[in-house]
């Protein structure tokens, strides 16, 4: 279980900042303590002095870009209450979401990097796995027309597919990254979103051709 948010100082505050820039700019091989000092602006020592280790300076990190992202999916959910039942509102404001996302591209690398980490680093992967499951509640309560179960497995591949388009978008030219990402998140909106029927139980998805005897009917 994640433990619950800890109030973080101003001066560690700015320390966080300065590591999410040092992230997206030189990855995780280039997140050093002093490498943090020298992007805040601080005497060296200063991170140090606030995490000790290089693990604590993951967690932190971590639970820095964590609580950012779980704030914007937070005044995501509290908009979609606010209109119940519309979910083409739901659908935009989901877009809107990723398109903000993409436009603070420096969170977007580091998210993006730690995400990497946290297949190695258990105290990452808890934080992140914390915010990812709050966003698929959210996508799940915005494709709810019928099974919760199906709703929300469709919920859990839609955001799959969207942490897919954010690092594609991020590799492409930037005049035309937010017109790409606007265009496949609604397409993928559209494709996983629509009230489609729940598939059967042992169905494989795939077209039965009159040659095979299990997708023709009674001879």
């Amino acid at each position: 279980m994640t433990a619950p948010a800890r109030s973080v100082s101003p001066r560690l505050r700015e320390l966080l900042d300065a590591a999410v820039t040092v992230v997206a700019g030189s990855g995780l091989r280039g997140l050093t303590h002093r490498a943090v000092d020298a992007a805040a602006g601080l005497p060296q020592g200063t991170c140090s002095a606030y995490l000790r280790t290089r693990l604590a300076l993951l967690t932190a990190l971590a639970r820095h870009v964590g609580a950012r992202l779980e704030a914007d999916i937070a005044g995501l959910s509290r908009r979609i209450a606010d209109h119940p039942g519309d979910h083409a509102y739901a659908a935009d404001q989901t877009t809107a979401l990723f398109a903000g996302w993409l436009r603070d591209r420096d969170l977007l690398v580091c998210r993006l990097e730690m995400a990497v980490a946290a297949a190695h680093v258990p105290e990452v992967a808890e934080v992140f796995t914390a915010w990812r499951n709050r966003l698929v509640d959210v996508v799940a309560r915005t494709l709810m027309t019928g099974d919760e179960e199906f709703c929300r497995a469709r919920a859990e591949t839609l955001v799959a597919a969207l942490d897919g388009v954010l690092m594609s978008a991020v590799l492409r030219p930037q005049r035309g990254r937010r017109a790409y990402l606007l265009r496949t998140v609604s397409t993928l909106i559209t494709a996983l979103g629509s009230d489609t029927e729940r598939p059967s139980p042992g169905h494989d998805g795939r077209r039965r051709g009159r040659g095979d005897p299990r997708g023709d009917g009674p001879r």
